[in-house]
């Protein structure tokens, strides 16, 4: 079945834009790190909906809508007016979506663009320039703790991975999870 056909051309749009806009939203949230920062976190974004337009997924519904994100890449540089609604339109979509699919494929295709959201925030690490240096210790004993707990539970922790996520960016990212309708740490 193709899922998307059941949309308007319009609905259809925001869905299949919602996963490269939100990871060019996120980007955009901190401009610290200047033009290489958003260099590497677009060319990021680019690999990032290539390799899961390529991908396996559980849900058919994310499968089709990213192999659509990926072949409407000549649109990609249009997508990025009214980049500022993103929360808005993360709203919008989950009302459009929720009477029309299965909760599961709700679920995978919510958690997929925060997904591509963090791993663009990931992707450099802007620097906090006005942090002090007991500021910065703390961190770096914070993300210590965490390995430590981590290792007595058994779990794995990307702390260093997580320090690529300024503040400006995790903010983002929760005003992107909250229009998503999901925790913050999804």
């Amino acid at each position: 079945m193709a899922f998307l056909e059941q949309f308007s051309a319009a609905e259809k749009a925001l869905v299949v834009a919602l996963p490269y806009r939100a990871g060019l939203w996120v980007s955009e949230s901190d401009q610290t790190g200047g033009r290489r920062a958003n260099a590497l976190e677009h060319q990021a974004l680019t690999q990032i909906i290539e390799g899961r337009a390529k991908g396996a997924f559980k849900s058919g519904f994310v499968r089709e809508v990213m192999k659509e994100t990926f072949a409407r890449r000549n649109e990609w540089p249009g997508w990025d007016a009214g980049i500022e609604r993103i929360p808005d339109e993360c709203r919008q979509v989950v009302e459009i979506l929720r009477p029309r699919l299965l909760a599961s494929d709700m679920t995978a295709y919510r958690h997929s663009v925060m997904s591509i959201a963090r791993d663009v925030a990931m992707t450099y690490r802007e620097h906090d320039e006005s942090a002090t240096t007991i500021s910065r210790l703390m961190t770096e004993l914070r993300i210590g703790a965490d390995k430590v707990i981590g290792l007595v539970r058994g779990e794995a922790y990307m702390s260093e991975a997580l320090l690529n996520i300024s503040e400006k960016e995790d903010l983002a990212l929760g005003k992107l999870a909250a229009g998503l309708q999901l925790p913050h740490s999804a």
